[in-house]
């Protein structure tokens, strides 16, 4: 995602473009891979093709020509019908490119079963899909993989077709023997190449296993990078535009505060309507104060310089100035009894408002019984927050928590998105979801790692 902010004479402005980058990237790469095998394995079995009809007009070697088209018309067959069902369904699954290395070593045992087995020089073609799985797939696909060719050029030793031209010893011209070949038949050359490719298959599967998982990582890591990069130019084009504004509230806040005063000094008998401006005055005098608080806390952003708090004294303020704020809240409020009420802890400032941000939602939702249960232990502090509202639509569970993506109205989503990027900055998690019982279920967690006691 990228951010740009504007100003002009009247308003400032801020554009959310999503960036996909990473999803396309991850959904992308099976399909990639799928289609790079389909071209490898129609290349070569347009290359089989042409050795069997030299072979056959030219050099007029004896071979099962009619078995082989059989199984090459058979991967051939695999490849079209896969081509058919990318084009369909474009989303590969990563089980799909094993199954399908998977099938080119059994059409590759089948073709050198009816050429010569082992003694085949083309038997080393088993490299090319071990070398492909080795770079795609986990390490334990991988092995699978080996020890599965390794098994087949092992059985070749024994049950193939001979041909008189790569293996003398085998028999006549023409001659099928089904049957086992005595140790004493096999040539020191084709027991060397078996050597040869259990070295090479081994030192593949390991080295290029490995290699591939680095360099897996390391994309994850630059793509993480880049997200939170992204995310923190959000977060700057956000927080520039809270300075803005709250600049731009001082006056007309303080404005609404001494017409209220006045309005309520010309009251001069209890009625209804004093009533109601001393309410909207508390309610001017928490913004006003809320507003001086942002700028206090703004100067001491730094962890250092943050004071340690009692964290049951901390929770039981932040959620009392959350009842002063929402008056029309009925919340049912539980601490752990298990908990250390002398335990201390660092908070950050934004912490406390990324909290905050969850009760006005739960408020939101609806304001009655609201469920707030608070536990802590030497290294988390967990808030669960129940509300009894309609809960979340299942088609936004996966994106709440997105800029700019929310429930309540188009242009809105802005506090959810503050929330999750100031949590997973602190080392603290968010998870909404539908309780089972009605309503909507969020947990905060906030890291309490390398903080005091």
């Amino acid at each position: 995602m990228t951010v740009s902010v504007s100003y002009n004479d009247e308003k400032a402005s801020l554009v959310y473009y999503p960036c996909m980058s990473s999803f396309s990237l991850s959904t992308a790469a099976p399909a990639e891979n799928l289609r790079r095998l389909l071209m490898v394995r129609g290349l070569f079995l347009l290359s089989l093709c042409t050795l069997l009809a030299f072979s056959y007009w030219n050099l007029q070697l004896a071979l099962p020509y009619r078995p082989m088209l059989w199984v090459i018309s058979g991967l051939t067959l695999v490849n079209i019908v896969t081509l058919l069902q990318m084009r369909y369904q474009p989303r590969v699954p990563s089980s799909a490119f094993g199954a399908q290395l998977l099938t080119d070593i059994i059409g590759i045992t089948a073709l050198l079963y009816f050429s010569g087995g082992a003694d085949n020089p083309f038997v080393s073609y088993y490299l090319v899909p071990l070398c492909m799985g080795a770079a795609t797939l986990n390490w334990r696909a991988s092995w699978i993989l080996m020890l599965f060719s390794l098994g087949c050029y092992t059985l070749l030793f024994f049950y193939h077709i001979p041909l008189p031209d790569l293996a003398p010893h085998a028999g006549h011209a023409g001659h099928m023997n089904h049957s086992a070949h005595d140790s004493r038949g096999f040539s020191a050359h084709t027991i060397g190449m078996w050597f040869n490719f259990l070295v090479s298959a081994t030192l593949v599967t390991f080295f290029v296993v490995r290699m591939a998982d680095s360099l897996r990582r390391q994309h994850e890591d630059l793509t993480q990078l880049k997200e939170d990069r992204l995310r923190d130019e959000q977060l700057l084009a956000v927080a520039t535009l809270a300075a803005g504004t709250s600049h731009e509230l001082s006056t007309p806040l303080t404005t609404i505060k001494a017409l209220l005063h006045e309005m309520i000094d010309e009251q001069t008998e209890s009625s209804q309507l004093k009533d109601d401006l001393q309410l909207l005055q508390n309610q001017v005098s928490q913004c006003t104060q809320a507003l001086d608080n942002l700028r206090q806390q703004a100067s001491h952003w730094s962890e250092d310089t943050q004071p340690q708090q009692n964290i049951a004294i901390y929770c039981q303020q932040l959620i009392d100035n959350w009842l002063l704020m929402r008056p029309e809240v009925n919340a049912r409020i539980a601490f752990d009894a298990h908990s250390s009420n002398d335990q201390l802890a660092n908070f950050h400032p934004s912490e406390s408002q990324a909290i905050l941000n969850i009760l006005n939602n739960a408020a939101d939702a609806n304001p009655e019984n609201i469920e707030i249960i608070v536990t802590w232990n030497e290294n988390r502090l967990k808030l669960m927050i129940r509300d009894h509202g309609p809960g979340i639509d299942p088609q936004l569970t996966q994106q709440l928590g997105e800029a700019f993506i929310s429930e309540k109205g188009q242009g809105r989503g802005l506090g959810l998105f503050l929330t999750r990027a100031t949590l997973e900055r602190h080392k603290g998690t968010l998870t909404l979801d539908n309780h089972i019982e009605g309503g909507t279920e969020a947990i905060i967690t906030l890291s309490l790692q390398g903080n005091g006691t």
